[in-house]
C-alpha cells in the first residue's frame, strides 16, 4: 500500500488537523516548529531528529535552531506545560508501515557524537528522551500519518534542471545539500557555460553556503568572472571586496561559516 504522508510545509493549521497525537520525522526549523504549534494546540508528538538540532551549540549559529524557535521550544518543554512533546536524537527513520489502525514506523538509534565546544555561547539545553544504544531499532505507532518535515526540493531542481547537473551516485557531495547543483570554483554551471548561481543552494564539496550572510560572499566571486569574460578590469574591485570580507574564493578559511549544517 501507499503511503501518503502529512507534508508539514502544506499545513494550514496545526490546530485544525484531525487527531490528537503525531509523529514528525526530521527536526530543525521545520520539525520543531510543528511540534511546538502541536504542543499548543494541545496535541501529543514525537519527534525523530538524526541530530539533537535543538542543544547543538556551534561557532557557526546556522547549524543551530533560529533563536526564536529555540525559546518557543523551551517554552512547551518546561516542566509546567503540558502536553510536552517527546524530543528523541540521534534517530534515524528506516521504514514506515500501513498498520492496524494507524502506522508503524521503525528506527534505529544513532551514536551520540561529541559535543563542538563554542567558548563564547551560553548553553541552553532543552530536555529530550534519553539516546538508546546505538544500533537498536526502536518500534513506534502512531494513530495519525507521520508528519515529514525532511527538508524541501530546492528551487534550482524544480526551476531550472535544464541547465545543470547534479550531485548524485555518480557526482557525490559531502554536505547536506543532497542532489545540489555541481558548479565550478566560479559558480558556473558545469553543464550550461554562462550560467552561474547564487544563493543559498552554492556548495562545494563539504561547504554549503545556506544563509545570506555566507552566499553573499560569492557575488563578487560570480561577478568578477562575468567580467572577466567581457573582458572588463577588475583588479581595483575585487581588491576592494576583498577589504571588505566580500570576496571569498579561500575556501580553507572558512570551516566555522560555511560547513555542513544538517
Amino acid at each position: 500500500h501507499r503511503i501518503t504522508p502529512l507534508i508539514g510545509s502544506k499545513v494550514r493549521s496545526w490546530a485544525e488537523i484531525p487527531g490528537d497525537e503525531f509523529l514528525i520525522i526530521g527536526g530543525y526549523e521545520s520539525g520543531v516548529d510543528a511540534c511546538v504549534n502541536l504542543a499548543r494546540a494541545g496535541k501529543r508528538s514525537q519527534v525523530l531528529a538524526s541530530t539533537p538540532c535543538w542543544n547543538s551549540i556551534t561557532a557557526d549559529p546556522s547549524a543551530e535552531l533560529a533563536p526564536y524557535t529555540a525559546a518557543r521550544l523551551r517554552d512547551v518543554t518546561k516542566d509546567s506545560f503540558s502536553p510536552r512533546p517527546q524530543l528523541l536524537a540521534p534517530i534515524r527513520v528506516l521504514m514506515v508501515e500501513i498498520a492496524k489502525d494507524g502506522f508503524t514506523v521503525t528506527a534505529e538509534w544513532l551514536a551520540v557524537e561529541e559535543e563542538e565546544e563554542a567558548p563564547l555561547r551560553e548553553p541552553s539545553k532543552v530536555k529530550m528522551n534519553q539516546p538508546g544504544e546505538p544500533g537498536t531499532t526502536l518500534v513506534i505507532h502512531t494513530p495519525n500519518p507521520p508528519i515529514l518535515a525532511t527538508g524541501f526540493q530546492g528551487s534550482v531542481e524544480a526551476t531550472a534542471s535544464h541547465l545543470f547537473a547534479f550531485a548524485d551516485d555518480d557526482n557525490p557531495r559531502k554536505s547536506c545539500l543532497n542532489g545540489a547543483p555541481l558548479l565550478t570554483e566560479y559558480d558556473e554551471s558545469t553543464s550550461t557555460k554562462g550560467v552561474f548561481l547564487v544563493g543559498p543552494q552554492v556548495q562545494h564539496d563539504a561547504l554549503t553556503f545556506c544563509f545570506v550572510y555566507k552566499f553573499r560572499q560569492r557575488f563578487a566571486v560570480v561577478a568578477d568572472a562575468i567580467c572577466q569574460g567581457l573582458g572588463k578590469d577588475t583588479k581595483a574591485a575585487v581588491a576592494e571586496c576583498r577589504q571588505n570580507n566580500m570576496y571569498l574564493d579561500d575556501f580553507e578559511t572558512c570551516e566555522d561559516t560555511c560547513g555542513d549544517v544538517c
